[in-house]
């Protein structure tokens, strides 16, 4: 059977090793873009490379958790990849000891979603998000992921502004429930953490 990008998921999920080489042959350019641009700061092109060889491992490993139609998976292998990235980021951070300040790129601060991003388990976040709505999923994915602005995601999504808002403002508090993300105050009261 011919490897294309429409059956590509079904066939990983079959084990089927040439679905593999087409991933690989197809794929990991862009898979290797995602992670250089999480581990700029953190690792040379070694690490890098050792993290895309775990994220094709995980696909590998993890393709029968994509249920989306074959046009999204190219935004689950990236989601994958960028969530690998950022585990390796955090214990390249644990393990550096020094720092040259003329090796590093000044940030201004972690935005809400890379906090998001760096917080939550990754495959158990990544399922809730697939079993979302298609309008929803697509909102999260251009926001989260492709860091595009509300402004724009209304545009090409063709509806207003506050629909995207509304969408991305409901997914978040379902998506806080689903992960149960409480903690226990000293008065043994819940307060679900602020992790959007």
């Amino acid at each position: 059977m011919k490897i294309t990008e429409t059956n590509l998921a079904d066939q990983l999920k079959r084990k089927n090793t040439r679905a593999l080489d087409y991933l690989i042959d197809n794929y990991s350019n862009l898979l290797y873009k995602v992670i250089y641009n999480v581990l700029i700061n953190y690792g040379d092109k070694g690490v890098i490379e050792e993290c895309l060889n775990d994220v094709l491992l995980s696909i590998w490993n993890n393709s029968s958790m994509f249920s989306g139609k074959p046009e999204k998976f190219v935004h689950w292998i990236c989601v994958i990849a960028k969530y690998k990235a950022i585990d390796y980021q955090r214990k390249l951070a644990k393990n550096k000891k020094t720092v040259d300040i003329d090796d590093c790129v000044i940030i201004t601060g972690l935005t809400t979603e890379d906090k998001v991003l760096a917080d939550e388990n990754q495959m158990e976040l990544l399922g809730y998000i697939n079993e979302m709505e298609e309008l929803d999923k697509r909102i999260f994915i251009m926001r989260f992921y492709l860091e595009e602005n509300i402004s724009d995601i209304a545009v090409k999504l063709g509806v207003s502004r506050n629909v995207v808002d509304t969408r991305l403002s409901r997914g978040k508090k379902l998506l806080k429930q689903k992960l149960g993300y409480h903690q226990k105050e000293e008065n043994g009261d819940e307060k679900c953490i602020q992790a959007f």
